[in-house]
């Protein structure tokens, strides 16, 4: 609608949109170049800094852990400690002395740094000793459930990080004898969450977004209250396994952001910072601000132009405008003189050459009148001669009528049967009208054409039925069983001796209507089956069996033609074992007939 107002606007509003259009686009374009670079070098620029500062928390984070771990290392190097866990105590002597130097060196160790919250060992049988600086603050069950002894054993001495839900940070790792590599037992040492934490919170003064490190199995060691959802999306979906290394852009809750990984070395932490894009770009909105005042003031030097133009322009085709309105009413021409010798003035010449002329094609549409009118005459006795024509089925249905009383009186009750069978199917195929029935009404007009067939064949044809009821009334194309049951009368009772049987089934398959025609006739091969189903492909049949092969190709161009090519005909034939042809039509309830 908008597209027909702008086509029939006057010249000088179209010189005025497209002006006002040529400057929207162009400074449109400029500015969103303009944004995209801004953004991309706001990006790079970002990710750069993102890279180097997190990198920063990496050398950091490796320092400090480092050395918590060569602490719990050198103490327990410097002890008796695997001599305590690996004797065996036999009196309750023994073990005492053995338990209260365990203790000794937890407590020496507790002590060495101010930032150790509690100390853990577990011996090989898995018995746990515990001391907390806090005595109020039992140390955390948690530690147990978050690691596995023979897990920590595994990694060779190789440390294990995590954090648990009280917020203590904990180095677990395997204690082995220096001197036969034996194991001996697992230390684990709590750290104030503020160890690890107090690297993040600097940086966050300085960077926007979230801060994470992960240990080696992708864990968040350092929890706090400031992680975003967006954070838990990363965790959760593991997104620091897609992009091991470098930047990665992801969208989450209808917004964009951008993860930088960093890894130490062996990989055992990741420094990850995520950061919204409209966080990175909230100093472009002054690009926007330009922008617009830019349209502003272009569009207001565009909309001067354009009206000083137009109206130069549109001057000459008013004059031109107002002779046509008057040729238009009383077909007196008024030579137009143009002012210059522009495109208009042009334009005006040709009008007034085109104006001359009409006149003289006045008598020229005259006399295309008069033969009109005698097409129209000659038309009308075309009509009259076919309906004419149509007398002639009548006539003939009423002389079957006489032909049939004339049998019955004399005693040919064959010859009479026939006769009245013969003259109901023909008042069956004047009467219905419309090309689209019933297939009840389909059904009843091949019974009667059948019955004419078992009275000429006698016992040497029988016709089975399986009709299901509920399909009677669906609509389907008129005389489409026709042409196949003739088909399967010739081939199955004239070519073939003995008995022959024909079997007319409908069914429904899921929102299709199948109606087959079925006979133990002769049979086909499959080069006949494809030139009845794609003449114009593998080529027609000359002048055998033209009749029943030209119906059976009428019947699947014209259910194609109604209903497209997913329906049509399928044969199913081999030479000596009968013929089946399957009709797949559209389920239409008489409702849905079209109009």
């Amino acid at each position: 609608m908008f597209g027909k107002r702008i086509v029939n606007a006057k010249l000088r509003t179209k010189f005025l949109l497209s002006f006002a259009a040529i400057i929207l686009v162009t400074v449109l374009m400029i500015s969103i170049i303009n944004y995209i670079v801004s953004v991309g070098a706001i990006k790079r620029n970002s990710g750069e800094f993102s890279e180097y500062l997190i990198g920063q928390i990496g050398i950091n984070l490796e320092k400090r852990t480092a050395d918590i771990e060569d602490i719990a290392f050198q103490q327990f190097r410097s002890s008796s400690l695997s001599e305590q866990l690996g004797a065996i105590a036999t009196t309750d002597n023994e073990r005492y002395f053995r338990d209260k130097y365990i203790n000794d060196f937890l407590n020496e160790l507790l002590f060495y740094k101010d930032y150790f919250e509690n100390v853990w060992i577990i011996d090989t049988d898995g018995r746990q000793f515990a001391i907390n600086r806090d005595p109020n603050h039992a140390a955390s069950a948690a530690l147990l459930k978050r690691f596995d002894p023979q897990e920590i054993q595994d990694k060779r001495g190789r440390a294990k990080w995590f954090q648990v839900e009280d917020g203590t940070v904990y180095m677990v790792r395997a204690m082995y004898d220096i001197l036969s590599s034996r194991y001996v037992g697992t230390i684990a040492i709590g750290l104030e969450k503020s160890y690890i934490g107090s690297i993040v919170t600097g940086v966050r003064n300085v960077m926007d977004g979230d801060i994470l490190i992960l240990n080696e199995d992708g864990e968040s060691v350092v929890q706090n209250d400031q992680s975003s959802e967006v954070a838990g999306f990363f965790l959760q979906n593991k997104r620091y396994l897609l992009n091991d290394l470098g930047k990665e852009e992801f969208a989450f809750g209808r917004k964009h952001y951008i993860a930088t990984v960093s890894a130490t070395a062996y990989g055992k932490w990741r420094v990850v910072q995520i950061i919204g894009v409209d966080q990175l770009t909230r100093g472009t909105s002054s690009i926007k601000y330009g922008t617009i005042s830019t349209i502003a003031v272009a569009l207001a030097i565009g909309f001067l132009m354009a009206a000083f133009l137009s109206k130069n322009i549109t001057e000459n085709v008013g004059k031109l405008l107002q002779s046509m309105s008057r040729f238009s009413v009383d077909f007196n021409h008024r030579v137009v003189v143009p002012r210059s010798k522009d495109e208009i003035g042009l334009l005006a010449e040709k009008f007034n050459s085109m104006a001359d002329k009409i006149n003289d094609l006045f008598n020229t549409v005259y006399r295309e009148k008069l033969l009109k009118q005698k097409a129209e005459y000659r038309t009308l006795q075309f009509e009259y001669k076919a309906l004419l024509a149509q007398m002639n089925p009548h006539f003939l249905y009423n002389t079957l009528e006489s032909i049939h009383s004339l049998a019955k009186l004399r005693g040919e009750k064959e010859i009479g049967e026939m006769v009245y069978l013969l003259g109901t199917l023909l008042r069956e195929s004047i009467g219905k009208r419309g090309d689209i029935i019933a297939l009840e009404e389909e059904i009843s007009f091949i019974r009667l054409y059948l019955s004419i067939h078992q009275i000429i064949y006698g016992n040497q044809i029988e016709v089975n039925y399986e009709l299901d009821e509920r399909l009677m009334e669906c609509r389907v194309p008129k005389f489409i069983l026709q042409p196949l049951v003739e088909n399967s009368v010739l081939h199955g009772i004239e070519e073939k001796p003995g008995i022959g049987v024909i079997r007319i089934v409908c069914r429904q398959e899921a929102d299709a209507l199948i109606v087959e025609v079925a006979d133990n006739g002769i049979g086909m091969d499959a080069d006949t089956v494809k030139r009845l189903l794609n003449p114009d492909v593998f080529g027609s049949f000359g002048d055998k069996d033209k009749h029943t092969n030209v119906g059976v190709i009428s019947v699947q161009k014209r259910v194609r033609i109604l209903y497209g090519d997913e329906y049509g005909l399928s044969i199913e034939s081999a030479p000596g074992d009968g013929t089946t042809v399957r009709i797949r039509l559209p389920l239409v309830a008489p409702e849905e007939e079209p109009a």
